[in-house]
């Protein structure tokens, strides 16, 4: 049973390569679930209408995520590229790795869609300790949430869904996170974190409901 889904950005993946087995050691000894994103691969999204660009976007995803999947022990062999083949997956008791599934969502998008499908829980590993005011690589003095809201979250991410121009999370992310109250956390990608998720330090999403 997948307990938890693990959003991983490309440029994670493209950061850990030299250290690819060390990195999918990383992830916590029970089935789980990775989507991976383009990261520095979004580059070729040049040319082309904004769909078109993420059907490029999508093939670099999973050629992330096929890395991925070859480095880590025990995972399902195929990547899934829709819903019915992710829940197949998960009925195998193998870790699924996979990348973007259609045109128009994010990675972070794509892993709250999988942990909705699984009643997972939700963990974004980023490059950043968790979300800002503002961009904390710009402005030095932007303050870190430990938890926020759904509605202050959609606030801050609002607009946010250019190809290959996504923030920490973007806004179809957060209304997918929100309309299933998937409990979520964002954080840095450090081996430590992704071994163990809940204890990371990072931003929690709170729901109305808690």
């Amino acid at each position: 049973m997948v307990d938890k889904v693990y959003a991983v950005g490309g440029t994670i993946l493209q950061e850990n390569l030299e250290r690819i087995e060390k990195f999918a050691e990383s992830f916590p000894d029970e089935q789980i679930a990775v989507v991976t994103g383009a990261g520095g691969l979004n580059k070729y999204q040049r040319v082309g209408n904004n769909g078109e660009k993420d059907l490029i976007g999508i093939k670099a995803t999973r050629l992330h995520a096929q890395t991925l999947l070859t480095a880590m022990e025990d995972s399902y062999p195929e990547i899934p590229e829709n819903p019915h083949e992710v829940k197949k997956s998960s009925q195998s008791g193998s870790n699924i790795v996979m990348g973007g599934l259609v045109p128009g969502y994010s990675t972070d998008a794509v892993a709250a869609t999988v942990a909705e499908l699984l009643d997972a829980e939700l963990y974004i590993a980023t490059t950043v300790d968790g979300i800002y005011t503002e961009d904390p690589k710009e402005n030095s003095k932007a303050e870190k949430f430990d938890d926020i809201t759904v509605e202050k979250l959609l606030e801050i991410t609002g607009g946010l869904n250019e190809p290959g121009t996504y923030s920490v999370i973007d806004e179809s992310a957060v209304r997918l996170i929100d309309r299933s109250n998937i409990k979520t956390k964002v954080f840095k990608a450090s081996l430590e974190n992704i071994a163990s998720p809940e204890e990371a330090s990072g931003t929690e999403i709170i729901h109305d409901s808690q």
